[in-house]
């Protein structure tokens, strides 16, 4: 007997309720009518697709997250949301049709040599800029499922009377902005994998799904540190790392010899357009047992459905999206079938 479970992760982009500004410098607050219309937009595509969970990313409040939820017209009865946003007030969030349960707020850099990452003007980061959030439902087994928005690419810098600004002095301000995000990206990811460790170690007959707005793309260093154990030659052949390992769906799985199996088609394998190139960088990773079933996939199919980005080239200027209905992120749905 096989269980039906599907899953979603979208970054839904600044769902702020009106009156809301979406970023520090905006200057214009969200109106009545463009959070009904991106209401609106968010709830056709759900409700076509009728994931069991939805990861959600880019929440700006619970009054947002609650006023989805009623558009949803009682489909997703069950929410959990993180109490821990970034600067902007934007959140990691889920939506389900199934009960949740050990619902765990993810945010205090693990003790290390990643404990903390410096920042402009001696400041300090100890913390996850937007918590990560557990969840756990059952669907066949206990399912353990981590939503994460890791640091983005996107840089600030400090600017005198504690403003920021996107553009940066010169040339050693940008590398160096540069370099700080991509530090506190790897530090967010070790939390992220020191909290699935933990896990597994504490529960290691319960399956996991890490899934979220990684920022980076599959074979990114940043995003290969959530895979954990060392690398896996044939994901259908037995391994001594199989317990804490994780498979990104979106990436290509190594078979025997040389083969791979690819879940996306090729006109799929991105997630947003940045500056008119796509780039994956939305991501479900999953145990193992989950990933198959025998020697046969239990994942039936994983969509990244790009249609809803067309047109959604984002820059480096957030502000410039500011008033956009239609989300610059495509979800990313993995269905299936499990013994």
């Amino acid at each position: 007997m096989t269980t039906s479970f599907s899953v979603m992760t979208w970054n839904v982009e600044n769902l702020f309720p009106p009156g809301s500004f979406v970023s520090p410098t905006s200057r214009v607050a969200v109106s009545e009518e463009q959070f009904n219309a991106k209401l609106a937009f968010l709830a056709d595509f759900i409700l076509r697709q009728q994931p069991d969970v939805i990861a959600l990313q880019e929440i700006g409040s619970a009054v947002a997250l609650g006023a989805l939820q009623e558009r949803l017209g009682g489909l997703y009865p069950h929410q959990a949301i993180s109490s821990a946003p970034d600067s902007r007030g934007i959140r990691v969030a889920f939506l389900a049709r199934l009960a949740l349960s050990n619902v765990v707020d993810i945010v205090d850099f693990p003790v290390g040599p990643l404990a903390a990452v410096p920042d402009f003007d001696g400041r300090v980061h100890t913390k996850m800029g937007r918590g990560a959030l557990q969840v756990v439902v059952e669907a066949g087994g206990r399912i353990r499922l981590i939503n994460a928005h890791l640091k983005s690419k996107l840089l600030t810098f400090p600017r005198p009377g504690g403003g920021t600004a996107f553009a940066p002095r010169d040339e050693e301000e940008r590398a160096a902005g540069a370099g700080i995000a991509v530090m506190r990206r790897a530090a967010e990811a070790v939390t992220v994998r020191s909290f699935v460790n933990a896990q597994i170690a504490a529960a290691s007959d319960m399956q996991t799904i890490v899934l979220g707005d990684m920022n980076d793309e599959p074979q990114a260093a940043t995003t290969q540190i959530l895979l954990g154990g060392t690398p896996d030659r044939d994901v259908k052949t037995d391994g001594s790392g199989d317990r804490v390992r994780l498979y990104n769906l979106v990436d290509a799985l190594p078979l025997r010899g040389a083969a791979t199996h690819e879940f996306l088609t090729p006109a799929e394998r991105f997630t947003r357009i940045h500056e008119g190139r796509g780039e994956l960088i939305d991501h479900i990773l999953v145990s193992k047992g989950l990933l198959l079933n025998g020697n046969d996939f239990a994942v039936k199919a994983v969509r990244s459905f790009v249609a809803l980005i067309q047109g959604q080239s984002v820059t480096a200027n957030p502000n410039a999206r500011a008033a956009a209905i239609a989300a610059d992120h495509a979800p990313v749905l993995a269905q299936f079938e499990l013994r």
